[in-house]
């Protein structure tokens, strides 16, 4: 599948099609590594943090979360032990 690349500020890039972002199963909010293969083509990769691939974007992570603080209280199954007893 052919794309054109476009000046996008003072980088470059070019519109992924949908068809590879369904067969690539690529999320929109996460972060993938670009890479040069020996060959001079192009390829990414999710990015992998700390030995994890999130399979989730942020703005999915943080939907079930309410507007406003968090409290220990509001958290089920919680059980204060140790040292948040004295907070």
């Amino acid at each position: 599948m052919r794309v054109k690349i476009r000046k996008q500020g003072n980088s470059l890039g070019f519109v992924v099609p949908a068809s590879i972002v369904q067969a690539a199963e690529l999320k929109v909010g996460l972060e993938y590594e670009l890479q040069i293969d020996g060959q001079g083509g192009l390829y990414f990769k999710p990015a992998v943090v700390n030995g994890w691939v999130p399979d989730m974007s942020v703005d999915e992570l943080l939907a079930g979360l309410p507007d406003g603080p968090l409290h220990y209280e509001d958290l089920p199954e919680y059980v204060p032990m140790g040292r948040e007893l004295d907070w």
